[in-house]
């Protein structure tokens, strides 16, 4: 049984995310670079996330809270809601600390060398509010209230 791809895309993972982050293949789009450092940090790849950002290197002190943000959240739902060669928007869900979020960000690609790397984003405000009988963001089909909201606090 294939498990589906944790950036929602709707393939295997196996087909999808999976060869990147084995580093068998390389990302040939900004929004696929962006697709797989979602998966990334669903399963708590932080060497992936760094391999795949710009001219930035991470401080012991950086990589210690992106771990623990990684592995400390429970990664819902990602919705890509525009992308061109260089520029993808996106919402993430997650529940982290006993409570709901959503990162919303719009993240600058840049190609070097044939290999898309992330450089930086512009983060909007995280707000977000589910209504208990709302069906659940992560998918699973149940009402919010008998899915993730049992995740919070």
């Amino acid at each position: 049984m294939h498990i589906l791809c944790y950036c929602n895309s709707k393939k295997p993972f196996s087909q999808c995310c999976e060869p990147f982050l084995r580093v068998f293949e390389v990302p040939k789009t900004a929004e696929m670079l962006m697709r797989s450092r979602y998966a990334a940090y669903c399963l708590g790849d932080v060497n992936y996330l760094q391999a795949t950002t710009h001219d930035h290197t991470w401080s012991d002190e950086e990589l210690k809270f992106i771990q623990d943000w990684a592995d400390n959240s429970f990664w819902q739902h990602l919705d890509v809601i525009q992308s061109n060669e260089e520029l993808v928007e996106f919402k993430a869900y997650y529940i982290f600390e006993g409570k709901q979020h959503m990162h919303h960000e719009k993240s600058t690609f840049i190609k070097v060398n044939d290999m898309w790397k992330y450089v930086d984003g512009e983060i909007y405000e995280d707000k977000v509010d589910f209504l208990r009988n709302s069906v659940c963001i992560c998918g699973s089909g149940d009402k919010y209230k008998r899915c993730c909201f049992k995740k919070i606090g």
